[in-house]
């Protein structure tokens, strides 16, 4: 009797419609459900019915199907920001969501079809290795196309288990490989009949038993940090007259505060630039003076930057890794105007530059990162190393209380693993954090919470494995397993 799969398989249309609900409970392997080993065990069918296509054109039909189940469920919820606070109609926000779902499902998951003509050799283990090199590299393609989405990588999930050992030595990108290798080998134990089950069971049990943090570790200094999030509803903040209210939230929260080392604003909370007199009237209310982080716009050089600043100085980082429609439009000329949500305020962004310097206070070395910055790893390997902890600001408040800003604190966790890094999160309604060195939340503020959070933070000067050769090496087996390959083929 055919296994029910393969009983799919015969029905192309019930076959791509399956293979899209497939992908669709991906979502469930992420924060905030957590149902970890859903993910393997989704990429097994995935890898299951690409190598059991009938042809590459069924192959990519199979690998589409999927893609738009995962991205479609794991990033719906920007229609939260399309609809509701881009006042888009609601049926031009369904279309947005679908065609975003086309292009990320056609860049970084279709092209996964091409493994139907690679895979020539019958032994597992190869093969496996071979999957595993394809879709890492369409991993690493997230960081680099369509100005970088590295969001939903399959390494999130080993946050919390004995697997979450492998993060800090060769990253989530690392963790992702090895999740895709074990997929990989189980989808071809089933295609091949073979009685690898126990193995790759007691593999997965390992990797995901939850692990409890031992944390004996002592660290050379600590600094007091208030963090403020003032949750103020987004559609008030540009309205006119707004500015006073905004400020008397801040400089309430903050002044609750005084014995705070530290105080951290979140992303760009007053709808003013830096240079408008207003907010040097705004500094001098702040009492006693504490040290103020804050998000803010900055206009230089005749560009208007979403930047980081500590207040009173000359110290800003501007962001690098602006959100697309969100800050900046892409293809312009066309799109601008075309609908409201393409209006939103302040989305004719430009970039910061690289190698930007560090934020100093005291005697530590603060790498600023603003919202989406914090999902490009790659992007600041020198910064990470030479920085005492990290400062992450954002304003999920566009997300409202979908899956968004649980994913994005998801991703918060597993850097501070990544880099052995403690970072503070300040954000505009929630979640606010302090995560410390072994990716673990050590204080929160929730989402929609109004308040501050007062918490220590401690300097690691010390960067992980992974920042200084960690993160070569899953690219580096990828590129040697798939030339060798290429390098057989060519002399069959």
């Amino acid at each position: 009797m055919a296994s029910p799969l393969k009983q799919i398989h015969k029905i192309p249309l019930i076959q791509y419609i399956f293979l899209g609900f497939v992908g669709a409970l991906s979502t469930l392997a992420f924060s905030p459900f957590d149902f970890k080993l859903v993910i393997p065990l989704t990429l097994s069918v995935l890898i299951f019915s690409v190598i059991n296509s009938s042809n590459f054109i069924n192959s990519l039909k199979l690998t589409f199907s999927w893609g738009m189940g995962y991205w479609i469920s794991g990033t719906g919820w920007l229609i939260v920001s399309i609809y509701y606070y881009g006042n888009t109609d609601l049926t031009i926000s369904i279309a947005i969501i679908i065609l975003m779902g086309i292009l990320l499902s056609v860049v970084f998951i279709t092209p996964f079809a091409a493994v139907k003509l690679i895979i020539f050799n019958s032994n597992i283990f190869i093969n496996s290795l071979i999957i595993s090199s394809c879709l890492m590299l369409l991993e690493l393609a997230r960081f680099l196309l369509l100005g970088g989405f590295p969001w939903l990588l399959p390494g999130l999930v080993f946050l919390d288990t004995y697997g979450q050992a492998v993060i800090p030595n060769f990253g989530v990108y690392g963790a992702s490989y090895i999740i895709y290798f074990f997929s990989s080998f189980l989808a071809l134990s089933i295609a091949n009949k073979k009685n690898n089950f126990v193995f790759v069971g007691l593999i997965f049990l390992i990797i995901f038993l939850p692990y409890q943090k031992n944390n004996n570790e002592t660290f050379e200094e600590s600094l007091n940090l208030s963090i403020i999030q003032p949750s103020l509803d987004p559609f008030d903040k540009y309205k006119p007259g707004s500015d006073t209210s905004i400020e008397n939230a801040l400089i309430n929260l903050t002044n609750e505060n005084k014995r705070a080392d530290l105080i951290i604003w979140p992303e760009s909370p007053l709808p003013y630039l830096s240079s408008n007199p207003k907010m040097e009237k705004l500094i001098a209310r702040i009492e006693d003076g504490p040290t103020v982080l804050s998000g803010s716009w900055k206009y230089k050089n005749n560009n208007l930057y979403n930047s980081m600043t500590i207040l009173g100085t000359d110290q800003t980082y501007l962001k690098r890794h602006l959100v697309p429609f969100g800050e900046y439009v892409p293809f312009e000329n066309t799109l601008r105007g075309l609908i409201e949500f393409f209006n939103m305020p302040m989305s004719s962004l430009n970039r910061g530059s690289a190698n930007q310097d560090l934020l100093k206070f005291k005697d530590f070395r603060i790498l600023g990162m603003i919202c989406f910055d914090i999902a490009f790893p790659l992007s600041y390997l020198q910064e990470i190393r030479d920085s005492d902890f990290i400062v992450n600001i954002s304003n999920d408040t566009w997300f409202g209380s979908s899956f968004g800003p649980y994913q994005h604190l998801q991703i918060v966790r597993a850097r501070a693993l990544e880099s052995n890094k403690w970072i503070a999160r300040g954000t505009s309604d929630g979640i606010s954090t302090i995560v410390d060195n072994k990716g673990t939340i050590v204080s929160i503020l929730k989402k929609g919470e109004s308040g501050f959070l007062n918490g220590t933070i401690y300097k690691t000067s010390k960067s992980s494995f992974f920042y200084f050769y960690g993160f070569l090496l899953a690219p580096m087996l990828s590129l040697i397993v798939l030339i060798s390959v290429l390098i057989l083929r060519l002399r069959v």
